[in-house]
């Protein structure tokens, strides 16, 4: 079943603010760039993470790239050649998502990542060599000076051996209240390249890309074609790379009164989360927890409208908006999750923005690009008030696909068939569901729904009419 018709917009500045750009700004100088593809599809799986190939003292990884988060993590026990010792500086990375915490000691180190072609670009950033991994709920990321206090440590879990890799790339993270207290720019090797191994010399602006095909290392005019950009605020310190996260509006429903948040594409994540409190309560229901414990979780509700706007819907450069629940729309999160209490309203979107949007950071100016992937000519969005141009959303089956969604139906397959094979296993906690629940429970009966919306597009999609 698809509920309906939503958009994701993208629009250009209005003439009457319009400034050229300086020359600094002008990326068609810049020639030098290497691309990294992901090392499998990317994916609207829950156990997915974007990867590239590189390696770090001649031992090859894959490293999971986070946009969420800033710094290298590895095990020590990944790097045996590496020696600690007391003049390597401590250091710590607290992640909220997990309720892991980090412990070791910082080596600067070079890593080479591969890209296509046999290209290869090297980095230098200081690398936290982690030697002790536990699970602290509750860590206080203010106080907590990277000690988990005994009565918030959960022993169960910090008895295993376990091990860490992990590629922090995005900016702005070190703020109050974040856990990434080293997440400053001297530490994101995707924006301190040395070297690229098919130049000789390098000449390169240091910022990247991000899309459902990979990353390019240095920005050229080229790879951010199309771009709309949100100019950043400079945050606190002497790193003139230090530029704050770009800002969002968002509304629901019929709500007239938009909430000024922070945004964060993050690419370690399937879900949205969403501060709105206490400006703007949104609809939420709560439901039975896949992943106990707690046995509960909120929900914003489906059938919820949630329309945004980068960095507002006054001077908008960028929006998109969706029904909660849409499984048709592009940009879909795997549910969004109120929260309801922090410094203040932000909103992380999760990865499924990519399907919508490329996204740009150029470190050395300070803007955040949106590339779109799919937009039409259509004006009838919602998003950012003066909008020429929007993307097309779920459609009805028996409406026509846009040439421009031709992979739509074998991503749909595929997370068709991980749900499918996770509720006939009861693993239905890794996707959303399970096979056990009750037939009048709300997950189960989302279950039905979901097989019933995949028959209909299996037929659409046969005759040729699917979208």
């Amino acid at each position: 079943m698809i509920f309906s018709l939503h958009s994701l917009v993208v629009a250009l500045l209005l003439p009457a603010v319009a400034v050229a750009a300086p020359d600094s700004n002008d990326l068609s100088v810049f020639p030098q760039t290497i691309f990294l593809p992901w090392i499998s599809p990317f994916s609207r799986s829950s156990t997915y993470t974007p990867s590239v190939r590189g390696s770090i003292l001649g031992k090859r990884f894959n490293f999971p790239i986070d946009t969420g988060s800033t710094g290298v993590l590895i095990s020590a026990s990944l790097l045996p050649s590496v020696k600690l010792t007391a003049n390597n500086p401590t250091g710590w990375e607290f992640l909220d998502s997990s309720d892991i915490l980090y412990n070791g000691r910082f080596v600067d180190l070079n890593i080479t990542f591969f890209g296509s072609n046999g290209e290869q670009a090297v980095s230098r950033v200081p690398v936290l060599v982690v030697t002790t991994i536990v699970k602290c709920p509750g860590y206080d990321v203010n106080t907590g000076n990277g000690v988990c206090p005994s009565d918030k440590l959960d022993r169960a879990w910090s008895q295993s051996r376990r091990t860490v890799l992990y590629m922090g790339v995005g900016f702005g993270r070190n703020v109050r209240g974040s856990g990434i207290l080293y997440g400053t720019p001297d530490h994101n090797a995707f924006i301190n390249v040395i070297s690229l191994s098919r130049y000789k010399q390098l000449f390169l602006r240091q910022g990247y890309t991000v899309s459902t095909k990979g990353v390019y290392l240095g920005l050229t005019g080229g790879n951010t074609n199309g771009a709309v950009w949100q100019q950043l605020e400079k945050m606190a310190g002497s790193d003139p790379r230090a530029w704050a996260p770009p800002l969002v509006s968002f509304t629901h429903d019929d709500s007239n009164n938009p909430v000024q948040a922070q945004a964060l594409i993050d690419t370690g994540i399937t879900q949205m989360y969403i501060q709105s409190m206490p400006e703007l309560p949104l609809p939420n229901v709560t439901t039975r927890n896949a992943s106990p414990p707690p046995q509960t979780v909120t929900r914003v509700k489906p059938g919820t409208k949630l329309v945004f706007a980068f960095p507002d819907f006054k001077v908008g450069v960028a929006g998109y908006d969706f029904i909660v629940g849409d499984t048709g729309f592009p940009s879909q999160p795997r549910y969004v999750q109120p929260v309801t209490s922090g410094p203040g309203p932000f909103v992380n979107t999760g990865r499924n923005f990519l399907y919508g949007f490329s996204i740009a950071f150029d470190a050395v100016a300070g803007r955040f690009g949106f590339i779109c992937q799919k937009c039409t000519d259509d004006k009838s969005a919602g998003g950012p008030k003066q909008s020429p141009t929007q993307l097309s959303g779920a459609k009805s089956p028996g409406t026509k696909a846009p040439k421009q969604d031709g992979n739509w139906w074998d991503d749909y397959k595929s997370d068709y068939a991980e749900r499918d094979k996770a509720a006939a296993g009861n693993e239905g906690k890794q996707v959303g569901t399970t096979a056990d629940l009750s037939k009048g429970d709300d997950l189960g009966t989302w279950w039905n729904m979901y097989k019933s919306e995949y028959d209909q597009r299996k037929t659409a999609a046969l005759d040729g009419t699917g979208a």
